[in-house]
C-alpha cells in the first residue's frame, strides 16, 4: 500500500490568540480534510501550555520527497533552516514582517529576529517550489525582491471560537450607557496603541465623557511598550484606559459583544484578523488606510489617514453617534462577512497544490 501523502506546517511559534497559529490549525483541518496526513511543528519554546498536544515539535520534522512543507514565515527562527534544508516540496506562506525599527529600544531580541527574517525572505522565497502570501500587499512585498510571482490565500476566519457563551463578568463590567471603544491585538509597537490613546483624550474629555478605551491584548508581547501606553494613560489622566490583557474566547466574545467601535491604528499590517473578527461581533469597524487592512476590510468599515489626534476623535464620534453612517458602516460589513463565508477554503487550496502539481 502506498503511503498517503503529508502536507506539514512549520511554525516559528505556537500561542493562544495568535493568528499565524490559529490558521495553522485551520489549514490542518482543511488539509486532512482533503485527504492528507497533516501536522503542526513549532519550536517547543515558543509553545503555550494550552495548545502543547496541538503540535509536535520542531526538530521532530522529517519531510521527504512526496510530502509538502507548508513554512508560515514572520520572523527569524529555526524552522527557516529546517524548512530550506527538507527534501519536501516546499511552500512559504508570507505573514509579512514587520519593520525591525518599530521594536528599536522596546525590545531588541524581536528586532533582531525581525532584521535576520528581513535579510532571509529572499533566500527562502528561492528555495521554495511555490510562496503564498495571505494579502495582496505581502505578496507584492515578495514579488518586488524578484523572485517568482505570490499565490494569495487570504488570511482564514472561522467564527467557531466566537460561537461560545460570552463571558458574563467581562459583559457585566462593561455594560450600560457608557461608549466603549475597543482595541484587540498585540500590544506590540506598531500598534500605534499611543495614538488611540491620545484620540481618546480628545474624544472623552471634549466629545463624550461617558466612554471608555479597552485595550485588549497580553502584556507580555513587549512589555516595555505596554508600559510606556500605561504611563502616558497615567500621565493624560485618563482612569477610563483598561488594559485588560490576555481574553479567553469567552472573554474576547464579550468584550466585542459590549463594543460600541472597534479601531485599529495600526501603522503595519499584513492583513489584521482582529478586523474581521470584529466585523462577524457587528462592531463598527475603523482602520487606518494601510498595509493589508484594507484588504481585510474588503469595501467595508472605515478607514481613515492623515488624521490627528482630535480629528481621530472626530470620526469616532460620527461613527457612533450618527445612526445613519453607523447602519451604513455595519451594512457593508454584514456584506463583507457574506463574501468571507462564502469562501471555498479547500478549493482554493486544492487549486494551489495542483498548480504546484503536488
Amino acid at each position: 500500500m502506498s503511503e498517503k501523502r503529508r502536507v506539514d506546517q512549520l511554525v516559528a511559534g505556537f500561542a493562544d490568540g495568535d493568528a499565524i497559529s490559529g490558521e495553522a490549525i485551520l489549514l490542518r483541518e482543511h488539509f486532512r480534510k482533503l485527504g492528507f496526513d497533516s501536522d503542526i511543528f513549532a519550536d517547543p519554546r515558543h509553545v503555550t501550555p494550552r495548545l502543547r498536544d496541538q503540535c509536535r515539535k520542531l526538530e521532530d520534522y522529517a519531510g521527504r520527497p512526496g510530502h509538502a512543507a507548508l513554512y508560515h514565515f514572520s520572523i527569524g527562527s529555526p524552522a527557516t533552516e529546517i524548512f530550506r534544508k527538507t527534501s519536501a516540496k516546499k511552500i512559504m506562506l508570507y505573514h509579512n514582517i514587520t519593520p525591525p525599527e518599530f521594536f528599536r529600544g522596546f525590545d531588541d531580541r524581536v528586532e533582531q529576529q525581525l532584521i535576520t527574517a528581513r535579510a532571509e525572505l529572499k533566500a527562502v522565497a528561492e528555495a521554495s517550489d511555490a510562496v503564498w502570501a495571505d494579502s495582496r500587499f505581502n505578496a507584492d512585498e515578495v514579488e518586488a525582491l524578484g523572485v517568482r510571482p505570490a499565490q494569495v490565500l487570504p488570511l482564514l476566519f472561522s467564527p467557531q471560537m466566537f460561537d461560545v457563551p460570552p463571558d458574563a463578568a467581562v459583559q457585566a463590567r462593561f455594560a450600560g450607557p457608557m461608549t466603549n471603544l475597543l482595541f484587540v491585538g498585540r500590544i506590540a509597537p506598531n500598534k500605534r496603541i499611543e495614538d488611540l490613546i491620545q484620540a481618546f483624550a480628545w474624544y472623552s474629555r471634549a466629545i463624550n465623557p461617558f466612554s471608555r478605551l479597552l485595550v485588549v491584548g497580553s502584556d507580555r508581547s513587549c512589555p516595555r511598550y505596554y508600559a510606556m501606553l500605561r504611563m502616558l494613560a497615567g500621565e493624560l489622566n485618563l482612569p477610563n484606559v483598561c488594559f485588560e490583557g490576555f481574553a479567553s474566547p469567552e472573554s474576547l466574545s464579550a468584550y466585542y459583544s459590549v463594543a460600541g467601535i472597534f479601531v485599529c491604528a495600526s501603522e503595519h499590517e499584513g492583513y489584521c484578523l482582529p478586523l474581521v473578527e470584529a466585523m462577524y461581533r457587528k462592531a463598527p469597524v475603523m482602520a487606518r488606510n494601510i498595509g493589508g487592512m484594507p484588504e481585510a476590510l474588503g469595501g467595508a468599515g472605515v478607514l481613515y489617514e492623515d488624521l490627528t489626534a482630535q480629528e481621530l476623535a472626530e470620526l469616532i464620534h460620527q461613527v457612533t453617534a450618527n445612526p445613519v453612517l453607523r447602519s451604513e458602516v455595519l451594512a457593508s460589513q454584514e456584506k463583507r462577512m457574506k463574501a468571507i463565508a462564502a469562501r471555498d477554503v479547500e478549493k482554493e487550496l486544492n487549486d494551489l497544490l495542483q498548480s504546484l502539481k503536488f
